[in-house]
């Protein structure tokens, strides 16, 4: 199978609604470069605007799950985005995952490799964030790292809370409740560590792709917290504290 033939059957099961297919058995000459091409050909063919980036696999016990030891990319599309409030249909994810994450709004462009130190010249506010990935595929068993970063790294909705100038991102925390019951505490230095260090590898990741990261975009830098699937309608609030709070319901 050639890298065309893997977007083609990934393309089609985007827009079929169906879970994203396992290749990486049947693609030659496969690595993280060839798997990232595969996810360039398939945001190109969804036609939609891209509105930012992605981090994923960010801390460490997801990773493990993966059994790699590196994070990876994804790209944010305009038709992913969902508003705080919105009730969600759990029929439209194959197999929803509810992530807290923290975001920063982008004020400049950024087409180069920046350094941690350089990052909040490029950057115009913080946020926090929801991310609902959809890790469904057609043959859980046999997936890999491959197939999770050509499928677009699970990205498929997310939620964007208020921009905030808190400095302290790092100390923030956010509590996340289904119908008022606790599934999980996450800490803003699970993400690599430092929310700036996790910022300036995604920006320097998808720089490196060929992307131009423009004002307005949203950068995702990882989850915080355990990853809650979501299997059954309820009302979600993640709690921020200071730095705000978003809620949304599956239905």
């Amino acid at each position: 199978m050639n890298n065309d033939e893997w977007v083609d059957l990934l393309y089609e099961a985007r827009v079929g609604g169906k879970p994203a297919p396992v290749c990486s058995s049947r693609v030659s000459g496969l690595d993280h470069a060839v798997a990232y091409t595969a996810q360039a050909g398939l945001v190109e063919r969804l036609e939609a605007s891209i509105t930012g980036f992605k981090g994923a696999l960010t801390n460490k016990a997801a990773q493990a799950a993966m059994g790699i030891d590196v994070p990876v990319s994804g790209v944010l599309l305009e038709d992913m985005r969902l508003t705080a409030g919105s009730i969600v249909e759990l029929g439209n994810y194959s197999h929803a995952v509810v992530e807290t994450e923290i975001g920063f709004c982008i004020g400049k462009p950024v087409s180069e490799q920046i350094s941690t130190d350089g990052l909040m010249e490029y950057v115009e506010y913080c946020l926090p964030m929801i991310e609902i990935a959809d890790i469904g595929c057609d043959d859980p068993a046999a997936m890999t790292i491959y197939d999770f970063i050509a499928a677009n790294s699970a990205a498929a909705g997310y939620i964007v809370g208020q921009g905030s100038e808190l400095e302290a991102v790092n100390e923030v925390t956010v509590s996340l409740f289904r119908d008022g019951e606790l599934l999980h505490e996450g800490r803003a230095k699970e993400a690599l560590g430092d929310q700036f260090a996790a910022a300036t590898w995604l920006i320097n990741q998808v720089v490196g792709q060929g992307y131009t990261i423009e004002p307005g975009f949203f950068l995702m830098t990882g989850s915080l917290g355990a990853l809650q699937m979501a299997t059954k309608p309820g009302l979600y609030s993640a709690d921020y504290g200071a730095f705000g709070k978003i809620e949304f319901e599956f239905i």
